[in-house]
């Protein structure tokens, strides 16, 4: 007997839905992170029973999860790390409990007990630039679609060159050079002063000729590199165009990390200048990559900031195994359900 034919007593588990919830998360092309972040909340929700009210994952029943726990796990939560966390953690139980309530009306009351909590307010940042673990979150809201691809290396390029939004619109595929030891782009900053920017992230390479087989591979090498069809003709993106996009998967990048800021062209040029200033480049380099006038201009780079400094999420993955629940042990009865 296969484990999702179980006893209809396991249904009122409170974690039975998770594998399913969180495999429908793929089909709907939600990113891997924020799959795995949403994961990995649930995980930590079940560990938090076990360890402060001794319940094993088989004894979490849909009736025992109380607006009272609710609250005390958020509290537990946010007493042991950021409120940027904690809200974290309740957003991807509201988002469980929605989608076990469409399957099962049990869930029902919990999802109202979970719609009257509130996120807490986080103060904003006083940088104005992305930690690269953001960058990579932003990176991965686009849908594995021709035009999430495209949408997703626009992103990629401002990040990757430092590019001001209407350098990387004049740009052809012309200007980039990759035939040679050292990969580069040019770029035509202010002033009409031509400046190279060495492409050293093999990830931007391969993005770009995966970009290009699907936008370029009948065109010629001089057309704009993102651009936007009207009446047939290929026209240079506008900026407009740019700037919703960003926002676009800047506020889903803001649903899961709430630190994030309003995304835009200028933000993600900051960020560029930050990572290079934290890789040990001296404001000089920096000022010449970013074509500044004056290296005054590129010291906003040298501020200290240890939100740059972010964990990596806890990867655990597992496979789900086919035997009779009483007989699983309590780690198969996680990777069963999905949360381990």
């Amino acid at each position: 007997m296969s484990c999702m034919s179980m006893n209809k007593k396991n249904q009122n588990l409170f974690f039975w839905h998770v594998k399913d919830f969180l495999k429908d998360m793929r089909i709907e092309l939600k990113s891997e992170r924020t799959i795995e972040t949403y994961r990995e909340s649930l995980d930590n929700f079940r560990k938090y029973l076990s360890v402060e009210h001794m319940k094993e994952v088989d004894k979490v029943t849909i009736g025992f999860v109380t607006d009272d726990l609710l609250r005390g796990y958020l509290h537990y939560v946010a007493k042991n790390n950021s409120i940027c966390t904690r809200n974290i953690r309740l957003a991807a139980l509201k988002s469980y409990v929605k989608y076990a309530s469409r399957k099962d009306m049990d869930y029902l009351a919990l999802e109202l007990n979970l719609s009257k909590i509130k996120s807490k307010k986080v103060h904003a940042k006083t940088h104005n630039w992305l930690a690269k673990d953001q960058v990579l979150l932003l990176l991965e809201q686009p849908k594995r679609t021709k035009t999430g691809i495209r949408d997703r290396f626009i992103m990629l390029f401002l990040f990757a060159t430092g590019a001001r939004l209407n350098e990387m619109l004049q740009v052809r595929p012309s200007d980039i050079i990759l035939n040679g030891q050292y990969p580069y782009v040019k770029l035509l900053g202010k002033g009409n002063k031509p400046r190279i920017v060495p492409l050293s992230d093999n990830a931007f390479v391969e993005n770009y000729k995966y970009y290009i087989s699907l936008y370029h591979k009948d065109s010629r090498q001089d057309n704009y590199l993102f651009y936007t069809v009207i009446h047939g003709r290929n026209n240079k993106m506008s900026e407009d165009n740019v700037q919703r996009i960003l926002k676009k998967y800047g506020r889903e990048a803001h649903l899961i990390d709430p630190t994030i800021p309003s995304v835009h062209p200028h933000l993600l040029r900051h960020s560029y200048g930050a990572q290079l200033y934290r890789l040990g480049l001296s404001l000089a380099e920096i000022a010449k990559l970013l074509g500044h006038a004056e290296i005054s201009t590129t010291e906003v780079y040298a501020e200290t900031d240890e939100d740059m400094i972010n964990e990596a999420l806890e990867k655990m993955l597992g496979e789900q195994p086919k035997r009779e629940w009483d007989n699983l042990s309590e780690e198969q009865k996680l990777k069963v359900l999905g949360l381990k």
